[in-house]
């Protein structure tokens, strides 16, 4: 399988992002910290599969996708990421087996998770 896009990612499971410190939330508006994450390390992106690997390593083939969404929720809200996701939003994937809330490439401003939706999209599609 060929490497389409690669790159760095912050990412938490849906129960750790509910279950967190919410004493904490308005922080991530003001610090020079960046989003709310549990997990680091790399992804891969390739024909059939994303691979992320660091603190957890995991292999999903795409076809274990049930939902693919851009967008805050409510349970990774906007109180989670500086300027209250003004400039990016996470990436949440879910499958039979977990829900996964990713940020890519995050710069403290921006972050490539538009780009990989729109690919992992393409690659979906019939």
């Amino acid at each position: 399988m060929a490497t389409l896009l690669q790159g760095s990612i912050f990412w938490s499971y849906d129960f750790e992002v509910a279950n967190r410190n919410r004493s904490t939330d308005f922080g991530y508006q003001f610090s020079g910290t960046g989003p709310f994450y549990t997990h680091c390390g790399t992804i891969v992106l390739k024909d059939g599969a994303l691979s992320i690997s660091g603190d957890v390593n995991i292999d999903m083939p795409l076809g274990d996708i049930i939902q693919l969404y851009l967008g805050f929720d409510e349970i990774y809200t906007p109180l989670l990421a500086k300027n209250f996701g003004l400039f990016w939003k996470p990436l949440r994937i879910k499958t039979n087996y977990s829900t996964l809330y990713i940020i890519i490439d995050y710069n403290f401003l921006f972050s490539k998770n538009k780009k990989w939706y729109n690919t992992i999209v393409q690659l979906l599609s019939p």
